[in-house]
């Protein structure tokens, strides 16, 4: 025994661990995402065009997500807070997006989907429309999930190609110089 009773510490030291395994969680999530998002998917639209590109990007979200939503399911641990986007409403000093996704649930369903789809991906777009939710994914969930794929890749890819052309072009105009 440690002696030191566990009413006296605080709410941090007792959770400590499990403050550590979703920090942990969040921070390797939001870095290979950053990634894929930027890295990736901008090369591939690159090297492969808008079009195929953009559907074997399309293909590989899917499969990304698919098993990030099932292992998220399985875990029974909200680790992104995508459950609990609601707080962003009480932030008092919100970041750009987050004043975007306050702005998009104050609008409804439909501008917090395609706000979700355009600012996160389609694993927290249905993360957020199941509200914490780890009763098994429904019918409704895979709905969401499909269809936040479909907008979120039109988006990334119609990004991505626009990325590449301002890199093409400032490219095409260094080499002038």
């Amino acid at each position: 025994m440690s002696g030191v009773d566990p009413s006296s510490q605080s709410w941090i030291s007792r959770n400590r661990s499990r403050l550590m395994e979703i920090g942990t969680g969040h921070i390797v999530y939001a870095s290979l995402r950053w990634i894929f998002e930027n890295v990736i998917y901008v090369y591939i639209v690159y090297r492969l065009g808008l079009f195929v590109g953009g559907a074997i990007m399309t293909l590989l979200s899917l499969v990304i997500c698919v098993a990030t939503l099932l292992l998220y399911e399985r875990m029974r641990i909200d680790w992104v807070g995508a459950g609990s986007l609601a707080r962003l409403l009480g932030i008092p000093n919100p970041s750009w997006w987050q004043r975007i996704i306050s702005w998009a649930m104050r609008r409804g369903p439909v501008v917090i989907f395609l706000s979700l789809c355009i600012f996160q991906d389609p694993f927290i777009t249905t993360a957020y429309f199941r509200q914490g939710r780890f009763d098994g994914l429904q019918g409704r969930d895979w709905r969401i999930f499909f269809g936040s794929v479909l907008v979120s890749n039109c988006y990334w890819t119609l990004r991505s190609g626009a990325v590449v052309a301002v890199i093409e072009t400032a490219w095409q105009w260094l080499a002038r110089l």
